[in-house]
């Protein structure tokens, strides 16, 4: 974990005095885009936000901002049931659990979103080797205002407050689970808040937070939650934790806790203290099961770099228990802190005699291929800053790319590199332009391929030489060295664009339909399952490049023609001299074949016509030594246009396809040049149904922005896998503007509409196939517009420009996400285009003001929506105790959201915060700890919110 990172999440901070690097970390978190610049937020765009204890306890959906465009839909698929005669190396185990701690898109702490328009954004694409994806995420709660936030300042001067408590995104989530991966969100302890005020009982002897957690997580539609349990407490309450933490799971959720807490069967003395140093989960074991109760939590993640001893200690406690360590016990390593070099995280000591992992694996910080991009390719230091910024910069996506499938898929010639001198003797921050050009070269050039790190027979051992067994290392060998790869593919039915959730285009059907830039996991295809494993016929033959083809605006790892996708933003690409058959296995899978099982290959080749031949090729379960080739007709001619190939599976009837990938094989001698694109691979039989449009299409929020809020029904996934989103102009063009699995989208920008515009809605099936569109019409030559509001104490005042100045107008003001259900109308005579509606509420809430333009008979012919934020003219009072103890007072955190700074005073007397301040910072100051005077008394308490309004003071007693 970097350095900075503490300023969204602390885990093991104490951790970090126990190997003290010479850290010379960059930023590496999300600098958000500024006004004008591509990805800057919508004025009405959803995004997430974190919890404290408070936020929590009052959650309900209604009231919970956004919350209609945060819940993930897609359910959890099932895994496919081992065959480890396809894996690449089938020794390696399915039943070794695996996990990642890591942000999502850019791991922003304000305005993090389910989709957004832009490109450079941090989008996994290696489920495969994943069961658990954990967001690592620092977020702010609500209502810190966006002027906060300085992202190039130093973490230490924030002024805003993270959430015990953040989600994971959905959008991640639904991805997740279309791989058969679990999400789960974050608990940390401490932040300003601490455990005593989560993990307690009420006066029903229930646990509030836990039976609110459970809530929570049911209703997003996520699986669980990572408890960061990181605060010392007394060993008295360790007992109750557990029963806490026990209380989660048995109502069905995952819970994983971070094992620094000790809590063993035999060490009752020190439970509750904090150790980092031991890695056995002999000490911590009760978190999962104490002998004479059932299970508490599912897992524990431990402190990276075991000794065998400790493993072994964590094997056997494990199975005392009954349970099994490869599901229980998650061996670590510390990905953001150490990157590629592979210190922080030795998996040795985990390893049995075939290279296989006693211990579940986990790894925090694998986003680090995109965060640390800035300083340790390119050197930087310092805070993060917008002109060291290579990581959201569209030019450089193509080293974060390369430096994922290294990350995960491994390579035997990955460059052995860093920013840290600890880690090597030569730190990048030292490189001339010519070593650091060199660097840059050897990272898009590096080999990754799964089969050879899965069989590489040194991986993961120490140097040779070592008499510290697994202290000293190797650089990073790729996760597939340790962890199998997984798939969801059955039944009969199977698609792939290859789309991997972003890009510069949208294409539909091989043509631009958008020509601007997005990111949205939501519609990621099911991605190959090895990246890549191509081999050659031939000993010393050739292999061909295999990458993603963004289009011809992508700057591309190597030269090509830059084709961009068929159906979604990319497509598969394989480029190089072409001397003998090149195999690429692209997915593992368990697909049945029918009688009438067909497979169709869309591709296109922009290379001369040279009469090369691609085939499908199939390996059946009933003979996974055996690979099948179907020639694809007329793949050896130039295309330069996408065209569909149709192959009938009817002799394989009866089979199962354990995997498949594709062939390429010249016809006499070498190929030069040889390039291919393949946007679109179909196996699929007659159960896929054809579906209607989808109805109920409906437009429930028409801004003055030109976004939109869009809802419609939805249908099961079993039948719809995706909703595609189009706007019909005119003129008879028609844009793509996204998808997503749910039965609502957030439009961001209909670009300049004017006339009249169609919404279309297409449901997309098992097998890839768009239904009819359902479509509704807006008219933006007839609607209100150009809408400029002010906020006064009590009313607004609003001006519109009305194209039919003959209408009257009615307006409507509603409260988003408010427990007061009122609305505050007034409706204006024609020829009006301004007026004042009264709002007697000024507590800062978020409104939306509609201006309906009306008939001769006050009928609506259209409307337009507009979202502000009322006067702020009051803080509410604190609300909360005082608990005296030895000479300091805690006082509880305010039960408002409504405040950002607190002010104490005791008989007249300033009580001072850190370094002297005259007041506390919400989720920057602990109120556990005033000086006071006496040992008992009453404290003068006065809140400030963020409008600068100060509360009326209140006076809380506190000893006898």
């Amino acid at each position: 974990m970097k350095k900075q990172k503490i300023l969204s999440v602390l885990l093991m901070v104490s951790m970090l005095t126990v190997t003290m690097l010479t850290d010379v970390f960059a930023g590496g978190d999300t600098m958000p885009p500024r006004e004008g610049e591509q990805g800057y937020k919508g004025d009405n765009q959803p995004s997430i936000h974190g919890y404290c204890k408070q936020d929590i306890l009052d959650w309900t959906p209604e009231q919970d901002e956004y919350y209609d465009f945060m819940r993930a839909k897609v359910p959890l698929r099932q895994r496919n049931v081992s065959f480890q005669a396809t894996q690449a190396n089938p020794m390696l185990d399915q039943n070794v659990k695996s996990l990642t701690l890591a942000g999502d898109y850019g791991n922003d702490f304000f305005n993090s979103y389910q989709y957004n328009d832009k490109f450079a954004q941090n989008v996994l694409n290696f489920w495969q080797y994943l069961d658990y994806h954990a967001a690592w995420h620092g977020m702010v709660t609500e209502p810190a205002p966006d002027s906060l936030f300085v992202p190039d300042a130093p973490w230490w001067e924030r002024k805003y407050e993270f959430g015990v408590l953040n989600l994971p995104n959905p959008a991640y989530t639904n991805a997740a689970h279309k791989n058969g991966v679990m999400t789960l969100g974050c608990i940390f302890f401490p932040r300003a808040e601490h455990t005593e005020d989560f993990v307690y009982k009420d006066e029903n002897g229930k646990f509030p937070l836990a039976d609110k957690l459970v809530e929570i997580c049911k209703y997003y539609g996520f699986d669980g939650y990572f408890v960061n349990a990181e605060e010392r407490l007394p060993s008295s309450y360790m007992p109750l934790y557990e029963e806490f933490i026990a209380a989660m799971t048995s109502q069905g959720i995952y819970v994983q806790v971070y094992a620094s807490n000790l809590y063993g069967q035999f060490n009752e003395r020190s439970w509750g203290s904090i150790n980092y140093y031991n890695k056995d989960a002999t000490e911590f074991s009760n978190w999962v099961k104490h002998p004479d109760r059932d299970q508490a939590a599912s897992s524990l993640y431990m402190n990276p770099d075991p000794s065998k001893s400790m493993v072994n200690g964590s094997v056997s406690i494990m199975e005392s228990l009954g349970l099994d360590p490869r599901e229980t016990v998650f061996n670590t390593l510390e990905a953001g802190q150490t990157g590629f070099s592979g210190r922080r995280g030795s998996i040795y000591n985990t390893l049995d005699d075939n290279l296989v992992p006693r211990t579940a694996i986990a790894h925090l910080g694998t986003e680090m291929v995109w965060s640390g991009l800035d300083e340790q390719a390119f050197g930087h230091t310092g805070n993060n800053s917008y002109s060291e910024n290579r990581r959201s910069d569209s030019e450089y996506q193509k080293y974060i790319f390369a430096r994922e499938r290294t990350w995960w898929s491994g390579s035997m010639d990955q460059p052995y590199y860093s920013n840290n001198s600890g880690f090597v003797s030569h730190p990048t921050t030292d490189y001339t332009q010519e070593e650091r050009d060199e660097l840059l070269r050897n990272i898009l050039d590096a080999t990754t391929n799964p089969y050879l790190t899965a069989n590489n027979p040194d991986r993961a051992k120490p140097n040779a030489g070592s008499d510290l067994e697994g202290k000293n290392y190797q650089s990073w060998p790729g996760l597939a060295a340790f962890i199998s790869e997984r798939s969801v593919i059955n039944g009969g039915n199977f698609y792939t664009n290859f789309n991997t959730g972003h890009g510069l285009q949208y294409f539909v059907d091989g043509e631009v339909s958008n020509d601007n830039e997005w990111a949205n996991i939501n519609i990621q295809d099911i991605l190959p399952t090895w990246q890549w494993w191509i081999s050659s016929s031939h000993e010393n033959g050739e292999t061909l490049r295999v990458d993603f083809d963004y289009g011809n605006k992508y700057n591309s790892a190597f030269e090509l023609d830059q084709i961009g996708g068929y159906n979604g933003g990319s497509s598969l690409v394989v480029k190089g001299d072409l001397d003998s058959n090149n195999f690429l296995r692209l997915y593992k899978t368990d697909l049945d074949v029918s009688k009438d099982s067909k497979a169709y290959i869309t591709f296109n080749k922009p290379s001369a016509t040279d009469g090369s031949k691609m085939s499908l090729g199939l390996i059946f379960k009933d003979a996974p030594e055996t690979v099948e080739y179907i020639e694809i007709p007329s793949s050896g001619t130039q295309t330069n246009q996408w065209k569909t190939k149709t192959l009938n599976l009817q002799n394989y009837r009866g089979r199962q396809i354990a995997a498949f990938g594709l062939s390429f094989e010249p016809a006499n001698g070498q190929v030069q040049g040889y390039q291919m694109n393949i946007g679109e691979i179909k196996i699929i039989d007659s159960t896929c149904e054809k579906l209607d449009a989808p109805t109920g299409l409906k437009i429930d929020r028409a801004f003055d922005s030109s976004e939109m809020y869009i809802s419609w029904d939805m249908d099961d996934y079993s039948k719809v896998q995706k909703y595609n989103v189009y706007a019909r102009y005119s003129d008879g063009k028609e844009v793509y503007l996204g998808g997503t699995y749910d039965d609502k989208y957030y439009i961001k920008s209909l670009y300049n509409p004017t006339g009249i515009v169609t919404i279309k809605l297409t449901a997309v099936g098992a097998d890839g196939v768009e239904s009819p569109g359902a479509v509704i019409e807006r008219d933006f030559s007839q609607t209100i517009s150009n809408i400029e509001v002010v906020e006064n104490d009590g009313y607004l005042d609003v001006s519109w420009n009305n194209p039919n100045s003959s209408n009257m107008v009615k307006a409507e003001v509603t409260l988003n996400y408010s427990n007061n259900n009122s609305s505050y109308n007034e409706t204006f005579n024609e020829n009006t285009s301004q007026g004042t509606i009264t709002v007697p509420v000024t507590d800062g809430t978020r409104y939306t003001l509609r201006l309906s333009a009306l008939d001769d008979n006050g009928n609506i012919i259209s409307y337009t929506d507009y979202s502000g934020q009322l006067i702020d003219t009051y803080s509410d009072v604190y609300e909360g105790k005082a608990i005296y103890n030895y000479g300091r007072v805690e006082i509880t955190g305010p039960t408002s959201k409504d405040w950002w700074h607190l002010y104490a005073k005791q008989n007249g007397r300033t009580i001072t915060f850190k370094n002297g301040a005259q007041y506390a910072i919400r989720g920057v100051d602990d109120l556990t700890n005033l000086r006071v005077q006496g040992s008992s008394g009453e404290i003068e308490i006065i809140l400030e919110d963020y409008a600068g309004n100060f509360s009326e003071p209140v006076l809380v007693p506190f000893g006898n």
